[in-house]
């Protein structure tokens, strides 16, 4: 079976639209009920289903930025419009480059990311060069393009909860985020800023699909990538020995979502923390340091007395690592010692 990705990349002139913009103009593209067009209309209809089931849009295109944007914002017959993307990369840099930068600005992998291009050329140039990228083959025929998309493997899912739903919405406040950062003279300013709030709950059973996702989908910040299913989760919500927290956050930019899960044993005045894991859309905010916090405290009031947590290294979740060993003394955490950023408000 296909990893699941998080990410399409597109380029423009060929894929979403037919003909070349800066040659052809904005009323001379292919994008028409016709025949010729109707291809691409119906491509792009793919491709909002997707988004709206979560998958994140960014483009990667050679183009005038101002000719590009102009198509995306008035055309009348693009389905696909300006908020649709989460990042985009329109100019006349190499392809290469601008996919490593979307994948930092978008805080994901490249091995998480599909790109869509009709240049041949542009498509070995992104094997050779970052071959985690998929790169499937794009019909010559256009009329083929909605069948291609949607006989990729990568983007099958049994369960659509509300976070998938709000994925694109996310990519677009981060932007806002990053933006906003940049006003503020230290990292600090930015977030006394934010107004950030965390939410933690336990053993809800109507999480239970988003925290199974999570545990499938999470791999920097995940402290022993063991994925499990919605059923096993709700058992271990059931179970007195065991607890299901998750962490939910917002801020003055908007709701985060379910960001942050635990599994914990609890044995007595231990707590084991079998697994930690939090999306990588919201590193090093002091979110991770909060959920804790907030764990620790329902630890405290039940007798437990330090957090125990598991680690098993994968090639991804050195972030995670780093959180343990600047946190832990050899992953113990006495629960006097779990501390709540003073930026953040537990809710």
């Amino acid at each position: 079976m296909a990893e699941l990705k998080k990410c399409i990349v597109l380029d423009l002139d060929g894929t979403l639209w037919g003909g070349v913009i800066g040659e052809d103009g904005k009323d001379g593209i292919l994008l028409s009920m016709d025949e010729k067009g109707e291809h691409f209309i119906a491509f792009q209809q793919g491709l909002r289903d997707l988004h709206d089931r979560g998958i994140i849009l960014a483009i990667n295109s050679k183009n005038n930025p101002d000719d590009a944007l102009d198509v995306i914002r008035t055309h009348p017959n693009m389905v696909l419009k300006e908020h649709h993307f989460a990042a985009t990369r329109i100019n006349w840099n190499d392809k290469v480059q601008n996919m490593r930068e979307l994948a930092e600005e978008l805080n994901i992998g490249l091995d998480s990311m599909v790109f869509l291009d009709d240049s041949t050329l542009q498509r070995e140039a992104i094997k050779s060069a970052l071959p985690e990228v998929a790169v499937p083959e794009m019909p010559v025929d256009s009329a083929l393009y909605t069948e291609m998309l949607l006989s990729l493997p990568y983007f099958k899912s049994d369960v659509l909860t509300d976070e998938d739903k709000m994925r694109g919405n996310f990519y677009v406040t981060e932007r806002l985020r990053t933006k906003a950062e940049t006003r503020f003279e230290s990292r600090q300013a930015f977030l006394d800023s934010l107004g950030l709030a965390v939410r933690v709950v336990r053993n809800d059973r109507n999480a239970a699909p988003r925290i199974a996702q999570l545990t499938e989908k999470t791999n920097q910040f995940n402290t022993n990538k063991i994925p499990k299913t919605e059923e096993e989760i709700q058992t271990l919500m059931e179970s007195p020995d065991t607890e299901v927290f998750y962490a939910e956050a917002r801020d003055r930019y908007g709701d985060h979502g379910i960001i942050a899960a635990a599994l914990v044993q609890k044995n007595g005045v231990v707590w084991n923390v079998d697994t930690l894991l939090m999306s990588c859309r919201v590193f090093e905010r002091g979110i991770e340091d909060a959920f804790v916090y907030a764990i620790a405290e329902a630890a405290q009031k039940e007798g437990g007395e330090s957090l125990v947590f598991d680690f098993t290294p994968t090639e991804k979740n050195d972030p995670a690592k780093l959180f343990l060993q600047s946190r832990t003394q050899g992953g113990i955490l006495h629960n006097a010692d779990a501390a709540l950023p003073p930026w953040i408000t537990i809710l």
